[in-house]
């Protein structure tokens, strides 16, 4: 299972010493209506005529960010940072930046020194848990967490991270009923349906589950994860041909998401070996790395024992919350 991601708090840090520059409060402004390009070319032409204008850095490499352009998004960054490098806004977002990038070493560095800035700087506290516990310091994570929910105790990012953190750790009892907790909250978020349905799946509640990931899909149709997670749940439940609609559903939203036409092979393996070959062949085109796996699985489809051991490895995976 993949890893969640975590929530981030990027934070733009706005002028305050500029109020009267026209150019600033108009792409301030064009942001603010979601209009990211124009206020980048605004903040280009600020910057042309003003190299050091470090609010316009700092909002630029937001918005680069935002937009995808992670090179310039960095050398905006060390470019502002050589010009304040004692802001905790800038060391936080440099950091919210590089754990994005899953450079979790940089952003731990960075997010470090807003803290000894500002220890209190709730934030960072929250990015700096999110990256050590991706490297799996997880004792480290928890303090970061701990602290920054007694500093914001109803905080919805805090509570979320320290559900994600219950599940990663393997306390999901403990993680399905925060996620709960969360759902009551904010009632038309999908992830956390899907959050409380993964938590389930490990308990072995796979009717739970299966409402949970049925409820995800209802508020995002298109929510791949979800409708792979049904899919399994409905495999476990033996409703082999419901499981095979969710897989062909997921195809057509997403005709390169691997594990569909993996997971659509082995659901086939015992009545339909000509179709499995199909969907491993698929499989090992997207995902050549592991060609071998499929091979190794359409070659086991020329005898009953080696199909039987495909379609019982499956259900093996799901029961064990694989």
């Amino acid at each position: 299972m993949k890893k969640y991601l975590y929530l981030i708090l990027p934070v733009i840090l706005f002028c305050a010493c500029f109020d009267n520059d026209t150019l600033f409060k108009k792409a301030l402004n064009k942001d603010k209506q979601g209009k990211p390009e124009q206020a980048l070319q605004i903040y280009s032409q600020i910057l042309k005529k003003e190299p050091d204008f470090y609010s316009a850095l700092v909002n630029r490499a937001t918005l680069y960010d935002k937009l995808g352009d992670t090179q310039k998004a960095e050398e905006d960054y060390k470019r502002a940072y050589e010009i304040y490098p004692r802001s905790v806004e800038l060391l936080n977002n440099m950091g919210s930046f590089y754990l994005k990038q899953d450079k979790n070493g940089l952003a731990i560095y960075y997010l470090t020194k807003a803290l000894d800035l500002q220890e209190d700087y709730f934030s960072a506290l929250i990015n700096r848990a999110a990256a050590y516990q991706k490297i799996g310091n997880y004792p480290a994570a928890y303090k970061d967490l701990k602290y920054a929910m007694d500093l914001q105790p109803n905080n919805y990012v805090a509570l979320l991270n320290h559900a994600i953190f219950q599940y990663e750790t393997g306390r999901y009892a403990s993680a399905a009923q925060e996620f709960t907790d969360l759902i009551y909250k904010n009632p038309k978020d999908p992830k956390n349906y899907y959050r409380r349905a993964m938590a389930e799946r490990k308990l072995g509640q796979y009717a739970n589950a299966l409402e949970d990931c049925s409820a995800a899909m209802s508020l995002q149709k298109d929510y791949v994860v979800a409708i792979f997670c049904r899919a399994e749940m409905l495999y476990a439940k033996g409703e082999y041909e419901a499981a095979l609609a969710d897989l062909n559903t997921l195809k057509s939203i997403n005709n390169k998401y691997v594990a569909a036409y993996d997971f659509a092979g082995d659901i086939l393996s015992l009545d339909d070996p000509a179709n499995a070959v199909q969907n491993y062949k698929v499989a090992a085109q997207l995902d050549p790395k592991n060609i071998k796996k499929y091979k190794s699985k359409i070659s086991a489809l020329k005898t009953n024992s080696g199909r039987k051991y495909i379609a019982t490895r499956r259900f093996s995976l799901i029961d064990r919350g694989i």
